[in-house]
């Protein structure tokens, strides 16, 4: 094993860890890193991070402070100390105790004081370090210490510079021993220590420096000026003297402390404890893994399996140059001299993010397929994996800018990542049958591309320029005057001030009134101006991220428009599309419709779509094995209409529209967990009745609800739920004692068995359906959600979509029929028709 970190290096100097102040710091500057299983880690990832920083200077004596969990004396003295603070978070206290654990097993002195705060243990600590002849260095960002340093004592903060009493004095103009003065007048809102009311911190500073020392001030407290702030000083006395009091940290608690006490870390508890929380950066860092060994350099070709690692000119392989590539095996890195040519030997590729180096490879005409890649092994294990650093942080490495040092990683990350998912047979399932070939087929589609009609979009430019010019002389002429339809500010004024329109809400960072699309949806209804500014966002925000763009991302040498698809970005396990994103394209709205006509097939060839019809109710079915539910299904009746018909007990040729809709809105609402507000919202209707319509849903499939509770059950038991093909999402916040936090947690862990299921259906559809189409001489062009685009010649596309529609029908046998919708034609939109 490699020497570890020389953590206790003699350097006759004391570092004293504020604890607790670290741990809730880090807390929320870390917000949102969890293990696999899902348990936030973030304050015990920071705190470490922090305490290694400190250690590489300070390592002879160390000695980390916690706040005792009975009140102090300060608590006592004065019942609202602190009494402002929000309460803590509840997933803190179990990272504090993994904190506690940590700082045990590293072999440093952990001190806890019951009726007094950690200030006052390092305070004397401090003191009596000083006394004995040691340097000492505090580690927090707690303001409270200042009043202790000294030529010996100074204070490191966790950002990494060092507070003295010459830094003090050129931030505040004052000396260590009058800050306790300084803080008495000005009070401090955090601890909720009062101060003197209407005195602040500019006021309290230049008393301080003009009188020396608040006990002559307070004796020539005549002399003061101005007089206002003489009069505050004398009506808020007892104020002043409590502050004092409170800001005074104790030097003079009977701690018995051997500074010349050393332990050693526990090594192998330390590395356990580490893997546990799959901190392997950490254990790099904290030298508990096994040097390894310096490469040993070979010429190229490496041998076959051989794991590649290379380095791009920017991330989107369509555009970017292959600066560098490199191959890892055993121990051994292999250069390519031209990376590009030596591409052509390779076949397949092996490695992390695999599928961009095929990419670069097909634009290139070189056959490359992507193999096996770690990305995609760690996604699986925890779908917050989704970027190669966060990976490589968590599993044991670096992600670097160097192609031969990526190929080592890769290698690496692929055996230990494999090594964990033994025993997941489902997860392995998924890997070998749907992820991995999934990633050949994505290659070939981003390398294809679609064609565009250049011509037409820059047509439609003008006209939508035209009409946006159009709806803003309509929008001034209704405010009475021009002003900045761009501006927020002036809309704001427009809209409240002159019309007089009700302000619905507040933005969350300016507390201005909002004009947000939700607002201005409210408001649709109360001014025709609304309405036309609505129009005019929709038009200006289509115009500006599409008809525009589009045109000017179209690749010269192949003439198509090539998105990315992220096959490791979302929690469910859904594809996603960027630069340029195509799924977000609005289907139902006009211009949205005249958009997607812009994207063609080639000459002498159809676009072939392929959408399934109501997979997510489809998979509810049959996760749920509603009898009900499941009939529908089987017999091809309308889902609306029959819902509609059980909801409100009529038959269903009874069924009107306005019952079909509400229907509708409940059948796909109760997927996302949508609340009785919501729907009333959503159907205009009273909210009494809103909450009888989803109970009387629930009456209507019975088994939907106990699916929904079993759901959380699992989710709440195991930490996770998962799809029919065993994907996992992690959900831990489903005990949240945060009701709000918690309802949201609710709401995700029973949607994503539902809408994962889906999405690994048609990914395994794609898989199914790819070679099939390379044999009738056909292509795949986009994933958007539930839908298929393809290219296929004039002759053949009736044979591909009806291939195609019976491949994704059968692609797996459920409880009820999958049915897929076809279109045939020479653009998007047509074939949509």
């Amino acid at each position: 094993m490699r020497a570890m970190l020389p953590l206790f290096e003699p350097k006759g100097r004391v570092l004293l860890v504020d604890g607790h102040h670290l741990a809730y710091r880090t807390f929320f500057a870390l917000k949102g890193l969890t293990t696999s299983r899902g348990e936030p880690v973030q304050a015990v990832y920071g705190f470490a991070k922090s305490l290694l920083k400190a250690l590489r200077e300070d390592g002879d004596v160390v000695i980390v402070v916690f706040d005792a969990k009975a009140p102090s004396f300060r608590h006592q003295t004065y019942e609202a100390y602190k009494a402002g603070r929000a309460p803590t978070p509840e997933d803190f206290p179990r990272q504090l105790a993994l904190i506690k654990e940590m700082v045990d097993l590293l072999g440093l002195e952990r001190l806890e004081v019951p009726g007094f705060e950690a200030d006052d243990v390092l305070a004397t600590l401090a003191k009596k370090a000083e006394k004995e002849g040691y340097e000492v260095r505090i580690l927090t960002a707690d303001r409270d210490l200042y009043q202790l340093l000294s030529e010996r004592i100074s204070i490191l903060h966790p950002e990494g510079y060092l507070i003295t009493p010459e830094w003090l004095w050129e931030k505040y103009g004052l000396k260590p021993s009058q800050w306790v003065d300084y803080r008495a007048l000005a009070g401090d809102p955090s601890d909720n220590i009062p101060g003197v009311k209407g005195i602040g911190e500019k006021t309290a500073a230049k008393l301080i420096r003009e009188w020396g020392s608040l006990e002559n001030l307070l004796k020539h407290l005549e002399q003061v000026k101005p007089a206002s702030v003489r009069e505050k000083i004398l009506s808020h006395m007892e104020d002043l003297k409590l502050s004092l009091e409170l800001s005074r940290v104790r030097t003079d608690l009977p701690l018995q402390v051997d500074f010349a006490r050393r332990r050693e870390p526990d090594r192998e508890g330390l590395k356990a404890f580490l893997e546990r929380l799959e901190f392997g950066s950490l254990l790099h860092e904290f030298g508990l893994l096994e040097s390894p060994v310096a490469a040993e350099e070979a010429p190229w070709p490496p041998p076959e399996g051989a794991f590649v690692g290379y380095v791009l000119s920017r991330p989107e392989p369509m555009w970017a140059e292959l600066n560098a590539l490199a191959a890892a095996w055993e121990g051994r890195v292999y250069r390519a001299e031209d990376p590009l040519e030596a591409l052509r030997g390779l076949g397949e590729v092996r490695g992390l993010l695999a599928k961009d180096l095929a990419v670069l490879a097909l634009r290139e005409g070189i056959a490359l397929a992507p193999g096996d890649d770690p990305m995609l092994l760690a996604y699986l294990l925890d779908p917050s994996n989704t970027a190669p650093e966060g990976v490589a942080r968590r599993y044991g490495g670096e992600w670097t800018e160097e192609a031969g040092e990526r190929a080592l990683l890769s290698e690496r990350l692929y055996a230990a990542l494999l090594e964990r998912l033994k025993g997941e047979e489902r997860l392995l399932w998924l890997y070998e049958e749907v992820e991995k070939p999934l990633s050949r087929v994505l290659a070939h589609m981003e390398a294809t591309g679609v064609r565009l009609d250049v011509a037409y979009l820059k047509a439609l430019s003008l006209e939508v320029e035209a009409e946006l010019r159009r709806l803003e002389e309509e929008v001034h002429r209704l405010a009475g005057h021009p002003f900045n339809l761009n501006s927020r500010d002036q809309l704001e004024r427009v809209l409240f001030d002159e019309l007089g329109l009700p302000a619905i809400g507040k933005t969350e960072k300016t507390g201005k009134r909002s004009t947000s699309a939700a607002v201005l949806e409210a408001l649709r209804e109360a001014h025709p101006i609304v309405d036309r500014i609505l129009q005019y966002r929709e038009l200006s925000k289509l115009k500006g991220t599409y008809i525009d763009p589009l045109p000017a991302l179209v690749h010269p040498k192949t003439n198509r428009l090539h998105t990315r698809f992220n096959q490791t970005a979302t929690a469910t396990g859904r594809l996603s599309s960027s630069d340029p994103n195509l799924q977000n394209i609005p289907v139902r709205t006009p211009l949205g419709q005249r958009i997607r006509r812009a994207f063609v097939a080639e000459e002498g060839w159809r676009l072939v779509v392929l959408d399934y019809s109501q997979i997510e109710l489809r998979v509810l079915a049959h996760l749920s094995g509603d009898e009900n539910l499941i009939r529908v299904f089987q017999e091809g009746q309308d889902i609306h209409t029959q819902t509609a018909s059980w909801m409100f007990g009529v038959p269903p040729e009874a069924v009107d529209s306005l019952m079909r809709r509400a229907a509708k809105t409940i059948n796909f609402g109760v997927l996302y967990g949508m609340s009785a507000h919501r729907l009333s919202g959503e159907l205009a209707i009273p909210y009494e009745e809103a909450v009888a319509f989803i109970e009387r849903y629930f009456q209507s499939y019975p088994k939907v609800r106990a699916w929904i509770e079993k759901t959380l059950a699992e989710g709440r038991e195991r930490g996770y739920v998962e799809t029919l093909f065993g994907r996992r999402r992690y959900v831990p916040d489903l005990a949240s004692r945060v009701k709000s936090i918690r309802e949201a947690a609710e709401r995700m862990a029973f949607n994503m068995p539902v809408q994962g299921t889906a999405a690994d259906l048609m990914k395994l559809a794609m898989v199914k359906l790819f070679p099939r189409l390379q044999e009738l001489g056909a292509r795949m062009l986009l994933q958007v959600h539930d839908e298929l685009v393809l290219e296929a010649p004039k002759e053949q596309a009736e044979e591909v979509a009806q291939e195609a529609k019976r491949t994704m029908e059968e692609v797996w046998p459920l409880k009820v029929p999958l049915e897929v919708e076809v279109g045939i034609g020479e653009d998007w939109l047509s074939a949509k028709a």
